[in-house]
């Protein structure tokens, strides 16, 4: 959901004197078409070359932004990177499959390659992502196989992002029940993890519709598991698992009838209380679809409720955001808006919710125009956030002492009033942070997304099952005296979890951890795991549960 470029943001909410002069394109293009170091290269020497000619050097660096609009010109005619991948059949499919069983069953350690981006935010495994060589490719497991109108399920094989999986969907007037908010979380990925977005106060996390699976185990064969029969508690330790059991190759998930449009209300509460009482008291209505909220530190925060509708009406047009206008500057007005379920379902993408504010230049419209919509994706900005950090920040020890809180955080619904004030007093981010937003009227503060979530029956992941949560996701960058040593301190993300378990919440596991190994197998059932472990992985082919969130 987050990482860190390092620099201070540009931004209409951030004091003039902050802003750097250093703007993030024509970088970003550069890195992702691939070519960031040969460009830097290329345009230093033209630069030195200029120089010893008695030329201006800034003729050599000027290569940068030529190359950058080229490449500008050239994604806006082929399209994003990354794109709904279609159907196969299931012919195919068994192909894929008894390929990736034969190659699994040479011996040795077991980890997949997949060719999305990664949407973890754990620093310390960027490297071990980029490594394809020796691993198991998985790449090709990207294709919708059946929807069933009647039942209304899907077969959707597991390295499937959401966008392919939403785009086949649509099209015949379906939807998953819940869409994790970035384009390119796979659906197997947030099974395996924890997927949530706005539908969840109605159908819980991602996982929770999920009717069978393929699997590919540590011994190279495939099974399918299901809620009852033979591999029962396989099928029930999966979710959260972190992949420590096997890899997911096909799911069967139950969908839902959609219709074209959302109609979103946004409504404004002045208090931290009042927007916890308008979350539950919204989740009881049976009309709505969506229901989400973001809190403007504790001056109160917006609530946003949405339903599907057929079309809009005549004097309130379909609203379009994306390239321009944004969306998230929008959610501190009052108001209804008509927009296409698409572009609500992918309403946070272009901005990484707000964190595009960590780019300096990516709020002004001619940048974001430079940069096209192509690139203006989670993808992208996550990997240029990788490319940044291996090269840049760590080699010259730039983010020593910058802590990156990314968290999502689950917390009982009645202490959830409690949590927005002693998080603000734990994560001092609206001194020492870079994401801010303010509402006409009011300070800038910090924003902060509520998602209500049912809590989940899954062991690995133990909650009250049915009872409601809010999910708190928060995603910055801290640099000050509470931070000092970075991320190998994480003094910061250390408070957030201790806070967490007093309040009785559990936190998501796609970022970084501190947790002890113990208090890891106290906090999220270790035992359950265990037993499974040792029965379907007793020798520790597969990378253990721990050993994946806590190492590179």
């Amino acid at each position: 959901k987050l990482a860190v470029f390092g620099c201070t943001p540009i931004s209409k909410v951030v004091p003039p004197e902050r802003h750097p002069a250093v703007m993030v394109w024509p970088l970003l293009p550069l890195v992702a078409e691939g070519i960031f170091r040969p460009s830097l290269a290329a345009a230093v020497l033209t630069a030195v070359a200029c120089f010893k000619k008695g030329l201006k050097p800034w003729w050599g660096l000027g290569m940068l932004p030529a190359i950058a609009l080229v490449c500008r010109v050239g994604r806006s005619l082929k399209g994003p990177q990354t794109r709904p991948a279609g159907r196969c059949s299931r012919e195919e499919y068994g192909r894929r499959l008894d390929a990736a069983s034969v190659a699994a069953k040479v011996p040795g350690p077991l980890r997949m390659y997949k060719a999305t981006t990664s949407n973890t935010f754990r620093p310390q495994q960027i490297g071990a992502r980029l490594q394809s060589q020796q691993r198991l490719d998985l790449s090709g497991f990207v294709h919708v196989l059946e929807i069933n109108m009647q039942e209304l399920w899907c077969d959707i094989e597991a390295c499937a992002t959401f966008e392919t999986f939403t785009d086949e969907m649509l099209k015949v007037g379906l939807a998953p029940l819940v869409v994790p908010e970035l384009r390119t979380i796979t659906v197997g990925g947030a099974i395996v993890g924890i997927g949530v977005e706005s539908s969840s106060f109605k159908h819980g996390f991602f996982h929770e519709g999920l009717l069978e699976a393929d699997i590919l185990l540590a011994s190279g064969d495939v099974i399918t598991v299901r809620p009852e029969g033979e591999h029962a508690e396989l099928f029930r330790t999966i979710p959260n698992s972190l992949g420590s059991f096997g890899y997911l190759l096909r799911l069967r998930m139950r969908v839902q009838k959609a219709g074209p449009l959302v109609r979103l209300e946004k409504i404004w509460c002045d208090s931290p209380g009042a927007l916890i009482e308008g979350l539950k008291k919204n989740c009881l209505r049976s009309d709505l679809d969506y229901v989400d909220a973001v809190a403007l530190g504790e001056q109160g925060g917006m609530l946003m409720l949405g339903s599907y509708a057929k079309q809009a009406p005549a004097d309130n047009k379909v609203k379009y955001y994306g390239l321009w206008p944004q969306f998230y500057p929008s959610i501190v007005e009052e108001g209804v808006d008509f927009i296409t379920t698409e572009d609500y379902i992918w309403r946070w993408d272009a901005d990484w919710f707000w964190c595009t504010q960590i780019f300096p230049g990516l709020n002004f419209w001619i940048i974001r125009w430079l940069c096209g919509p192509h690139l203006l994706r989670s993808d992208t900005y996550k990997a240029f956030n990788d490319v940044m950090i291996k090269n840049v920040l760590e080699p010259f020890g730039l983010n020593k002492n910058e802590e990156l809180v990314i968290q999502d955080i689950e917390i009982p619904v009645d202490q959830a009033e409690n949590y927005i004030s002693e998080f603000l007093r734990v994560c001092p981010s609206g001194r020492i942070g870079k994401i801010k937003l303010r509402r006409k009227g009011l300070p800038t503060t910090v924003p902060i997304w509520l998602c209500p979530v049912k809590g989940t029956g899954f062991p690995l992941m133990p909650m009250a099952k049915d009872a409601l949560y809010i999910n708190f996701g928060f995603w910055d960058a801290l640099e000050g005296a509470e931070t000092k040593g970075g991320m190998a301190a994480g003094r910061v993300n250390r408070a957030l979890e201790d806070l967490t378990t007093t309040l009785g919440g559990k936190k998501t596991l796609y970022s970084n951890a501190y947790f002890s190994e113990e208090e890891f197998y106290r906090l999220y059932n270790g035992e359950a795991y265990k037993k499974v472990k040792e029965l379907y992985d007793p020798t520790g082919r597969l990378r253990g549960w721990y050993e994946r969130l806590a190492k590179s």
